[in-house]
C-alpha cells in the first residue's frame, strides 16, 4: 500500500469543504486532521464543531484524526465517534494510562494509532504495537506546518517497517512532517504505508502534483 493523507492544517478554513471534495474526487480517500489542545502542543487546529461539520458535509473519505492533546480520555470520548482512526501521542499517556486507552478502544471498537515525536524511540512503544492499527513517525516537531523534515526519520521508519515484518504485524505505517516531492519517494521505499503531506500539496494543489508524489 503506497498511499497520501492530506493534512488540512495549512488549509484556509472557509475552503475547507471544497478543498476535501476536490481531493476525493481525485482518487486522495485519506485525510489527515490535526487536533491540538494548546497544552501538549503549542498551538490549536480545528475545533471539534468544524471537524464534525466535515464529517456532515463532504464527500466520504477516511478521517485520519491526529490528536496532539494532553487530556486522552477527554478527547477519545469526543472523537472516537467522528474518525476512522484516532491518533494519540505515546508521550501524552502517564502509567499505565495507555493500556486503559488499549482495552477502551477494543471495547469500543474503535481504530488506535500511535504517534512519536522525533526524540522518542520506536523500541519504546514496540510492546504496545500488536494493539495498533497505525504507527505515526513524526518527522518535524509536533504543532506547526510547513518544517523541513528530519533525516533520521528514515531509519526509524526502516526500525518501524523491521519490527512489524520480524512480529508479523500488519498496522500501517504513517509519516508525518515536511513530506514533499524531494523525499517521499524514500519513505515510501523505507516501508510508509501512508505519507502525510500538508504545506506541499496545499502550495501545489493539482492532480498532476497528487499524481508526480505517487508515481
Amino acid at each position: 500500500m503506497k498511499k497520501i493523507s492530506s493534512s488540512v492544517l495549512d488549509v484556509e478554513k472557509n475552503k475547507l469543504t471544497n478543498y476535501i471534495d476536490q481531493l476525493v474526487d481525485w482518487g486522495v480517500c485519506n485525510v489527515h486532521y490535526d487536533v491540538m489542545d494548546g497544552i501538549f502542543v503549542n498551538n490549536t487546529a480545528l475545533t471539534f464543531q468544524e471537524i464534525k461539520q466535515v464529517k456532515e458535509n463532504c464527500k466520504k473519505h477516511t478521517m485520519d484524526i491526529h490528536l496532539m492533546v494532553k487530556d486522552v480520555f477527554k478527547y477519545y470520548e469526543m472523537y472516537k465517534n467522528i474518525g476512522d482512526i484516532l491518533t494519540f501521542h505515546y508521550e501524552a499517556f502517564e502509567n499505565s494510562d495507555l493500556e486503559k486507552m488499549i482495552k477502551q478502544c477494543q471495547k469500543d471498537n474503535v481504530r488506535l494509532g500511535l504517534a512519536i515525536k522525533p526524540n522518542t524511540q520506536v523500541e519504546e512503544i514496540r510492546q504496545y504495537l500488536k494493539h495498533c492499527s497505525l504507527v505515526l513517525i513524526m518527522s518535524v516537531e509536533p504543532g506547526f506546518g510547513g518544517q523541513k523534515f528530519i533525516e533520521n526519520s528514515f531509519n526509524k521508519i526502516k526500525e518501524l517497517a523491521d519490527i512489524r515484518k520480524a512480529l508479523d504485524l500488519n498496522f500501517i505505517i504513517e509519516v508525518d512532517g515536511g513530506v514533499k516531492d524531494q523525499n517521499i519517494a524514500k519513505c515510501f521505499e523505507c516501508g510508509v504505508n501512508l505519507a502525510v503531506v500538508g504545506s506541499y500539496l496545499v502550495k501545489n494543489f493539482s492532480k498532476e502534483t497528487i499524481d508526480q508524489l505517487l508515481k
